[in-house]
């Protein structure tokens, strides 16, 4: 077996400088998507804050994860921007530094306002939360732009993401267990429900918040010092140029089929905050609490699973025929939709991460790179950050969907003998009496699942992933 410094070496020289330089661009970009926004080193500590310090509802913190994805919903927009308003002739890398210096700002201020002792209330964090995912989204957008310019000029797309995608994955292993460190540093373990919030929490979450500001850092020095980007002027001709791409995407069928397919994929009302409301309070010992190392933990071992994925995806992004890949997936993602009605604790969540961790890796990354392929020249921020959005959509608005449907099922009464008389059958086999909220939820994701297989012969895909784009 190679060396780790051996694999390095030559992957590092497998490739020009120009590309061996790109491929950190990515690296560095994403591993700040995953640990530097409010969904990564700090956002472990703000959901335990909001859930116990706050005793907010499974559908309120649903509910204000939706309001903050919006920005990612409106990616396309973003995207639009980028391609059509160069800013001193650069279409990418002038917003990766106008948007990163306004998250510094913004994760100075939340530091201010937790010091300050006001955030009493969800309001400030998810106001803040919500302007701050407009930067990323930004940021994610324009790099995206790079990644399929760059990609498709060298026939490295799908190699690009693995790098992106796996760097994410190293980075959560990361942010996972340092960002459970710094939540039971702020909100120790009790056992109890509700944590009481002091003056002492407030200052622990000042400093976190302090620390996060330094991430968008590496996205501006990323920009700076390893992205190539040649200036463009926009002339008429260009503009035209431009218009045509935009206009071919949104005119096809097959590029809408994609995204129906896409979002049918991942709407899965089971997953997010549901879910994990499910693990906390019912899949510790003797079904109660489990204990916030041990998510920490299990988040770790679950991402470098999706690790080896992008590794394989790297290897052999080049050899497989992406149709084929995506029948697998559809016919694997609703066997491991499935799967998740037995979890009821440490070893059933590990056993389904390792059968399903890598593939949902690979698969995911099929998707992208079919997208990536596919993007007409010089509208590539547009088209991929709208099949990205479609991702965002699907998951939010289920987050959102699954957050209020458990809340309702958990309540008792009328929903809750609902629930109970459409899926209590599935105790005779061996389904957890505790997963009376979840067990809908996920049937109802298998579904979306499955219905999508119907949709692969529309997109009448070449042997390398090129879709027959007529209307």
């Amino acid at each position: 077996m190679k060396s780790l410094s051996q694999f390095i070496t030559q992957f590092l020289h497998s490739e020009d400088k120009k590309i061996a330089r790109f491929y950190v661009f990515c690296a560095a970009i994403y591993f700040t998507q995953a640990t530097g926004t409010t969904g990564g080193i700090a956002g472990t500590t703000i959901q335990y804050f909001m859930k116990e310090g706050l005793a907010l509802s499974a559908t309120t913190l649903a509910y204000i994860g939706s309001l903050v994805s919006l920005a990612w919903w409106i990616k396309p927009g973003f995207g639009l921007l980028s391609d059509f308003v160069p800013i001193r002739g650069y279409r990418r890398k002038s917003y990766i530094y106008i948007a990163n210096s306004f998250s510094i700002l913004l994760w100075l201020s939340l530091s201010g306002m937790a010091i300050s002792g006001v955030i009493t209330t969800f309001w400030p964090i998810a106001i803040v939360s919500f302007i701050m995912a407009f930067n990323f989204a930004m940021t994610d957008v324009v790099a995206d732009g790079l990644m399929v310019q760059t990609g498709k000029a060298t026939g490295n797309t799908g190699k690009f993401q693995a790098v992106q995608w796996g760097t994410i994955r190293l980075a959560i292993m990361l942010t996972t267990i340092l960002g459970s460190v710094l939540a039971l540093w702020v909100m120790p373990d009790t056992g109890k429900e509700f944590f009481q919030i002091t003056q002492s929490t407030y200052n622990r979450l000042a400093i976190i918040f302090l620390f996060a500001s330094i991430f968008p850092i590496i996205n501006i020095a990323a920009a700076y010092y390893l992205a190539d980007e040649e200036k463009i002027e926009l002339t008429k001709e260009k503009f035209n140029e431009i218009k045509a791409g935009v206009k071919k995407a949104i005119t096809m069928k097959p590029v809408w089929i994609l995204a129906i397919a896409i979002f049918g994929l991942n709407f899965s009302p089971g997953w997010g905050t549901p879910f994990f409301y499910y693990l906390r309070d019912h899949c510790g010992p003797n079904y109660g609490q489990m204990s916030k190392m041990t998510f920490a933990y299990l988040s770790t071992f679950e991402s470098g699973l999706g690790v080896l994925g992008c590794i394989a995806y790297y290897k052999y992004c080049r050899k497989i025929e992406i149709k084929k890949i995506l029948y697998f997936s559809i016919a694997i993602s609703t066997v491991a939709s499935f799967s998740y009605l037995w979890i009821q604790g440490i070893v059933s969540l590990i056993i389904v991460a390792i059968a399903f961790g890598p593939v949902f890796a690979f698969i995911n990354l099929a998707f992208l790179d079919l997208v990536a392929k596919n993007c007409p020249n010089l509208a590539e921020g547009f088209v991929f950050a709208g099949m990205c959005s479609i991702i965002n959509i699907a998951g939010s608005s289920s987050s959102a969907f699954g957050g209020w449907l458990y809340g309702m099922l958990e309540k008792g009464g009328t929903w809750y003998n609902w629930g109970w008389s459409w899926t209590g059958w599935l105790s005779n086999f061996g389904v957890s009496q505790y997963m009376v909220g979840l067990r809908p939820l996920i049937l109802i994701s298998a579904l979306f699942t499955i219905l999508t297989i119907f949709l692969i012969p529309l997109l009448k895909l070449d042997n390398q992933g090129i879709m027959e784009l007529k209307n």
